[in-house]
């Protein structure tokens, strides 16, 4: 089994001890020539990557954020034993360098298709080839990757027409591309909400809302109307915007915002997700696997997978290799404990390819530089 979550002292304590070492120990022994590269792509950080910056409490934080990611500073304060004062400057601190985001989500009623692209670039041409698919709107993520295919990109429609239109119109044109291929997909099982393991069940409870959006996304057959769509991609740029902030960008009354998104996210159009530099965490290692499952165990064995705390994402495809799955990982030794868990699921299940991600360029809108910090927001527009 893999290992736990990153080991804690609880949040209220006199003092948070500084979790560099413990960050530092995902990177000893790495001997593998993948983690070599991956050491050699991440490229240079700068001073706010500094470990030191990051202690036991913005993992609370975080953590907490990932259970609620629009939670009031006085409910998060509340349930990590801090002041709001103290929860809203880290906050700031981490969210002012570009280290942690909250950004909006279609709910599972809205009806959406999927794809994974995969492209190899030319040599040396990988990055702008990326760069490029990051600032198409329907374009969720974009991942350099090790192996023949040396970019991954994640693409959201919503309709088919408009993503076989995206796939052999716009994409096909793409300079520097060699060939690419996409696999369309049919079944998504793992949720927008990720944990950390850095709080225990009572602040879960605490800061947790009494309804329980962590689903995925695209299911249904909904779609938003002009004025939901507007505020749904104005979350994107922010998605702990205040309603008053909210209200003036979009021209209407803080009370119609409200009202607005409460409605959305009963119904199932609207969640949130918080995303953070990862590796700053302790998580540096992000891994691609293709899975071949046969057909009647597709959907239990995706439904496992997708709940995973490793797995950021899981979902079928029409293909010989029909579940795409992205796990993140302390480090890459652990990805051999990975393999021993799918093979619990069921002797037939093959990994017929594995992908180290290099460099993440796009994560869920969010443009990223080398060290993984926000730099800017392309919004995830699946109706563009």
């Amino acid at each position: 089994m893999l290992p736990g979550p990153l080991p804690t002292t609880p949040v209220n304590s006199a003092s948070a001890r500084p979790i560099a070492r413990r960050i530092e120990r995902c990177y000893i022994g790495a001997s593998s020539v993948a983690e070599q590269a991956l050491k050699r792509h991440a490229g240079p950080v700068d001073d706010r990557s500094a470990a030191r910056d990051v202690d036991e409490v913005d993992l609370a934080l975080l953590d907490a954020l990932h259970v609620n990611p629009r939670a009031s500073f006085e409910r998060l304060a509340s349930a990590l034993g801090i002041s709001a004062v103290t929860a809203a400057r880290r906050w700031q601190r981490l969210a002012s360098t570009g280290r942690v985001w909250v950004s909006s989500v279609p709910g599972s009623q809205l009806g959406l298709v999927a794809a994974v692209h995969e492209i190899e670039a030319r040599p040396g041409r990988a990055e702008a080839v990326g760069r490029q698919l990051a600032e198409i709107p329907q374009v969720g993520s974009v991942y350099l990757t090790a192996g023949s295919y040396d970019v991954h990109a994640l693409i959201f429609a919503s309709h088919m027409r408009t993503l076989t239109e995206l796939l052999f119109d716009r994409l096909a044109t793409t300079p520097d591309v060699v060939r690419a291929r996409s696999h369309i997909g049919l079944e998504w099982f793992s949720g927008v909400r990720w944990r950390l393991g850095a709080i225990d069940t009572g602040a879960e409870r605490e800061v947790r809302e009494d309804r329980d959006p962590n689903r995925e996304p695209g299911r249904g057959t909904r779609t938003l109307d002009p004025d939901e769509h507007a505020l749904y991609l104005a979350l994107q740029h922010d998605g702990r915007a205040k309603y008053r902030d909210l209200a003036e960008q979009l021209g209407t009354s803080e009370q119609q915002v409200r009202r607005r998104m409460t409605a959305m996210t009963k119904r199932g159009l609207l969640t949130f997700r918080t995303d953070f530099t990862r590796i700053e965490g302790g998580w540096p290692a992000l891994l691609v696997l293709w899975l071949r499952v046969p057909d009647e165990l597709l959907e239990q064995v995706g439904v496992q997978i997708g709940a995973w705390r490793e797995s950021r994402i899981c979902f079928s495809v029409v293909g010989a290799a029909n579940l795409f799955v992205m796990v993140q990982l302390h480090r890459l030794g652990e990805l051999s404990s990975v393999f021993a868990r799918i093979r619990e699921l069921g002797d037939q299940i093959d990994v017929t390819d594995q992908r180290v991600v290099l460099r993440p360029l796009k994560s869920w809108g969010r443009l990223l530089d080398h060290a993984g910090h926000s730099t800017g927001v392309v919004p995830v527009d699946p109706w563009a």
